[in-house]
């Protein structure tokens, strides 16, 4: 294919040593979720376990990159590795886009597979999204190198693309099409790109859709049809899949499938929903979908692994909050959540718990209060893994995190009962979930962030409402989990801001455990 002529230009570079030193000295930049150097961060990519130097398996972590300033524009792919999937090391840029070429306008996301030859050495392979400016983004592919166990360095195919934009590949005017999750099966490559099929949805809403294809060599792709097609809810499923996941979790009835899909509308990204079916080739019937996170889209673009362990892990993306201004001050923005083992539950809802590598981070020994202790409790921190247990009354338990002293301004959790909207899934859980950020910092505080909408959501209680809240603060970074359900959010609060206050007057048998954290990036950061 002829590539038309372009020449990328960033709208904004920044000297990376004033970043990186930024980055570095920001008070709000979290201290042991991934984090990139300097720059901007998005979506995770290329999750992937391989044996290192030693010959030790560690854990690849790509992500959507722009080094040039904290700005989505152009995107590289950033590159970190961890032997714990806590404590992680900076490599260099691993891809960059153009100049020339399929993916001249960026080297959108992807995925890693190994590929396996016939001499049975088996090669890292990136089948990411490139743009050359045509209708949609298209289908690329790069090799790493050999002798290099850190996986630094990458060969794109000049074959690039091996899938064209969607006019060509699908027969059909689509209005999107990129990013992917791929699979080997009975001896043949299979793939997904998200998009989105106009007339598709409910009552003739465009649906978010799922695009098979399948190749014997990663290179040569036979479009196979759509794998599923939502319904097009803006208010859920949304009209554009990005970032498609497939998976396998065994349940109570045996293995189901489960496809994760980042929901898309109109440029705005909204949420990242599960859908949990059955697939039958390059067909998959939903059955029942749910959300991710009720953090709508500061837990976007998840991607998944298993690991050698048996266990399946998700990393997301946390959006910046904040105007290009204060994210240029900081020097970075966005960051990864914290990793999550992914388990179907007895009531066929998919549940997400912080990995128990985190704990390597406590420092000394916890808070520990019991019983009436705890209604009232007051703390301090902006590094803490807090956990609230015991059986919900009708009074609702409150924290107030990151406050100021007089208690003017606070980001607040609310948990309390709700009646069952239904009687399946999330909506027959009888919790209720909310962070309210409003009062998060003043109107003219410098550190308030742009976005402060309340964020809320149905949650799963135990039998007469057994309850347990895990609260994972990290300065800008809040993910709450209740029972596997998470709600993650990013909060604009004053660096001076650090007390926590607990109100539990309802909360029988009540516990409560709080350790500070220490770093994950123990060995220093990437140099510019």
């Amino acid at each position: 294919m002829k590539h038309p002529a372009i020449t990328p230009r960033h709208s904004l570079e920044i000297d990376r040593a004033q970043m990186r030193e930024r980055s570095l000295t920001d008070p709000l930049r979290p201290l042991w979720h991934i984090t990139p150097p300097w720059g901007w961060l998005n979506d995770p990519n290329g999750l992937l376990v391989h044996p290192g130097p030693d010959g030790q398996d560690i854990l690849h972590v790509f992500y959507q990159h722009n080094s040039h300033a904290p700005v989505h524009e152009l995107i590289e792919w950033g590159h970190q590795w961890s032997d714990d999937l806590v404590h992680w090391h900076d490599l260099p840029v691993a891809l960059t886009p153009g100049p020339a070429g399929a993916d001249a306008l960026g080297c959108w996301s992807g995925v890693i597979v190994e590929d396996e030859r016939s001499d049975g050495r088996r090669v890292p392979t990136m089948v990411y999204s490139g743009h050359d400016g045509g209708p949609t983004q298209n289908c690329c592919v790069a090799v790493a190198r050999e002798g290099d166990p850190l996986l630094r360095s990458w060969d794109k195919d000049v074959a690039n693309p091996v899938i064209e934009s969607a006019p060509q590949s699908v027969g059909a005017d689509l209005p999107e099409m990129r990013d992917h999750t791929v699979w080997r099966e009975a001896g043949r490559w299979y793939q997904v790109m998200g998009s989105g099929l106009p007339g598709q949805g409910k009552d003739g809403a465009q649906g978010g859709a799922a695009l098979c294809f399948s190749s014997p060599d990663l290179r040569e792709w036979t479009y196979e049809g759509p794998l599923a097609v939502g319904d097009g809810d803006v208010s859920a499923t949304g009209t554009i899949w990005e970032c498609p996941d497939l998976m396998r979790l065994e349940g109570p009835d045996g293995e189901v499938d489960v496809l994760t899909v980042a929901a898309w509308h109109q440029g705005d990204t909204m949420r990242s929903m599960w859908m949990v079916g059955q697939r039958e080739g390059t067909r998959m019937t939903i059955e029942r979908t749910g959300r991710m996170d009720l953090g709508e889209n500061y837990f976007y673009a998840p991607q998944s692994l298993r690991l050698p362990d048996g266990r399946r892990v998700v990393i997301g993306w946390m959006q910046p909050n904040g105007t290009q201004e204060q994210r240029v001050a900081a020097g970075w923005a966005g960051s990864m959540n914290i990793p999550r083992e992914v388990v179907l539950a007895q009531d066929g809802t998919v549940r997400f718990f912080p990995i128990r590598e985190i704990d390597s981070l406590h420092l000394g020994e916890p808070v520990r209060l019991e019983g009436e202790e705890v209604d009232g409790a007051q703390l301090s921190g902006r590094s803490l893994d807090l956990r609230i247990a015991g059986v919900l009354g009708e009074a609702p338990i409150e924290l107030d995190l990151l406050a100021s002293q007089d208690g003017s301004c606070a980001t607040r959790i609310t948990l309390s009962r709700r009646q069952a909207k239904g009687m399946s899934g999330q909506e027959a859980w009888t919790g209720w979930l909310s962070v309210d950020r409003s009062s998060a910092a003043d109107a003219d505080s410098p550190w308030r962030g742009e976005d402060t909408r309340l964020l809320q959501g149905p949650v799963p209680l135990g039998s007469d409402g057994v309850v347990e809240m895990r609260v994972l603060l990290d300065r800008s970074s809040l993910e709450v989990f209740v029972d596997g359900q998470p709600l993650s959010v990013r909060v604009g609060a004053d660096p001076s801001h650090d007390q926590v206050r607990v109100r539990a007057v309802g909360l029988e048998h009540a516990t409560l455990r709080a350790w500070q954290m220490s770093e994950a990036y123990t060995s220093g950061r990437l140099e510019a």
